[in-house]
């Protein structure tokens, strides 16, 4: 009896929304490995940031990024000597407008 109710609720098959994948927006915290065998944990904490934007109009793949949010380099800047993990940040906005930020832990 309930099911003519909620088979608007029913989806067979896949999902193909652009939502779901991020194409409007996504804003996104993974972690950069998931190798985490004999990890310390620690409150010590740096980021770098890079900004990636694509000119969407042409169809021939114009972009430019800024910054570097190269591990090395993040570690070397803020003091880090040993790095002990990393999370990658995604902020998109149509696929016009990338910020990655790559979050790093260590002492």
């Amino acid at each position: 009896m309930l099911l003519p109710l909620i088979s608007g609720c029913l989806a067979v098959g896949r999902v193909d929304s652009s939502i779901l994948r991020g194409k409007i927006f996504k804003h996104v915290r993974v972690p950069y490995t998931t190798d985490l065998q004999n990890t310390s944990v620690t409150d010590i904490q740096s980021h770098g940031i890079i900004i990636h934007i694509e000119e969407p109009i042409s169809g021939y793949g114009f972009y430019t990024e800024l910054n570097s949010n190269a591990i090395g380099d993040i570690a070397e800047k803020h003091g880090i000597t040993k790095v002990y993990f990393a999370d990658l940040e995604i902020f998109s906005v149509l696929g016009v407008w990338r910020h990655e930020k790559l979050h790093i832990y260590g002492e």
